[in-house]
């Protein structure tokens, strides 16, 4: 299994994130499946990823001598804010090195994060199939396909428009929802290849102006403005929907995965912890979703999963949703369909491998020994007191604390994107407990132990 952790937005979409490089690490949860003693693994990343952290990886296998003999990690030595596979297709050296790598190529594929030109390139110069949605069902995928293909479903979606590309038809779908019967009072505009919240725009419906770009308008990206917006929807479109301001209301997830026979496999439910402007930037999840809507949404994703499988796709994916609370129940919505992995698929592979925990389809849980468990992970413990520490003070301080993943009770706090520490001061963290309650409180110690663990090493300096 050839791992390319390829992120591959835009350059000027990217560059938004801190420790964009490290994200590839997400996924070193797969170095878990070196279980099976049948699997190799072939990790890509653009930076050599640090000994300690592979050997942290490595640790939560049953053999981990076994499993290191069967990894293999090749490294490209470019940290530009750019797509994975781009990079390598960069560099004939590397792709010579993953050919001499690969030693049966007839049961070899690559499993990409996601999969545009890049991907599919990546893939015909290795000779090797991809395990993972096609460049040609992207616009399935995109904000405006998401909504057309939710109502093939007859799932609903919320009031807005999609397929926008020019400011006057942006206008013309701002007054329409204006005039909406139920009288909405806020719109967001996404763009249609927009991720994370990054490409969304919030405006307050009464102060609405036209042109729109007169309009007071918060921008998710603090960088952006109508400038570069106004291009970007021309470039790739974008929809309008109404942004829904209650203070109870949800955004959970459902991850799913299609396989080559087109059978649909649902794979986990999450809350998204959401931050930023009106509550528009992923910030980190909750496993599982809430037990009053947890089902219905992954029915909802069954639903379009169906018809996403009639249409040719397959491999991972995730479908996010709006739950509104009314009237004593609640009303679901599709948000998006996210045709790659992301920020939820990370933390359910690493839970489920250290666990070896088995998902029920039928409640919606991770059954570890018969008992359901229960998870918050985030990629955003950050902090300018944190660059500088070497992945081994903290994996010491954490296994010191108590709070480290213990493989008997299987429950504690295990770390991701530790390469990010040193340069930016960034890290993730996935806190398994028996309890939401729990959960939150462990994550809570982490980010504490954290700043105690910056501090000593001050006091050290």
């Amino acid at each position: 299994m050839v791992v390319l952790s390829s992120i591959s937005f835009p350059s000027e979409e990217l560059q938004k994130i801190t420790a964009i490089c490290h994200y590839e690490e997400r996924l070193l949860c797969t170095l878990l499946d070196l279980d099976d003693p049948d699997l190799s693994i072939i990790y890509v990343t653009a930076l050599p990823i640090h000994p300690d952290i592979v050997s942290y990886y490595l640790s939560f296998t049953a053999e981990p001598e076994s499993a290191r003999a069967r990894s293999m990690f090749v490294s490209v030595g470019d940290p530009s804010p750019r797509g994975l596979s781009e990079k390598v297709l960069e560099h004939p050296e590397t792709l010579g090195e993953l050919r001499s790598l690969i030693t049966d190529p007839g049961r070899a594929f690559v499993l990409p994060f996601m999969v545009t030109e890049w991907e599919k390139r990546v893939g015909e110069e290795l000779g090797l199939p991809l395990y993972g949605p096609l460049p040609e069902h992207a616009s399935l995928g995109s904000k405006s396909g998401s909504r057309r293909i939710a109502r093939r479903a007859a799932v609903p979606v919320l009031a807005g428009t999609e397929d926008v590309f020019t400011l006057d038809v942006l206008d013309d779908a701002l007054a329409r929802l204006r005039s909406a019967p139920h009288d909405p009072r806020s719109a967001v505009v996404k763009l249609n290849n927009g991720f994370s919240g990054q490409g969304n725009a919030i405006l307050d419906l009464a102060t609405l102006e036209s042109p729109v770009d007169r309009s007071p308008t918060i921008f998710c990206a603090e960088e952006e403005s109508w400038t570069s917006y106004k291009r970007k929807i021309e470039a790739e479109g974008a929809i309008v929907e109404e942004l829904i301001r209650h203070p109870d209301a949800t955004s959970p997830s459902v991850q799913l995965r299609i396989g080559p026979d087109s059978e649909v496999e649902v794979l986990s439910t999450h809350d998204q912890i959401l931050g930023g402007p009106d509550g528009q930037v992923y910030l980190g999840c909750r496993f599982p979703a809430r037990r009053d809507y947890r089902l219905e949404i992954q029915e909802h994703a069954r639903r379009v999963a169906g018809i996403l499988a009639s249409e040719g796709v397959i491999g991972s994916f995730g479908i996010d949703f709006v739950v509104v609370p009314c009237d004593g129940g609640h009303e679901t919505y599709l948000s998006e369909i996210n045709l790659r992995m992301g920020g939820t698929t990370h933390p359910f592979l690493m839970a489920a491998g250290v666990t070896r925990g088995s998902y029920s389809e039928s409640s919606g849980e991770l059954l570890v020994d018969g008992r359901p468990i229960h998870y918050v992970a985030s990629d955003n413990i950050k902090s300018p007191e944190y660059a500088g520490l070497e992945p081994a003070r903290v994996l010491d301080a954490l296994e010191s604390s108590g709070l480290a993943f213990d493989p008997a009770t299987k429950r504690g706090v295990t770390l991701h994107m530790l390469g990010a520490l040193e340069g930016f001061g960034k890290l993730g963290a996935l806190c398994i407990a028996d309890s939401p309650e729990e959960a939150d409180a462990m994550y809570e110690r982490t980010e504490d132990l954290m700043d105690d663990v910056a501090r000593s090493s001050r006091v050290t300096r």
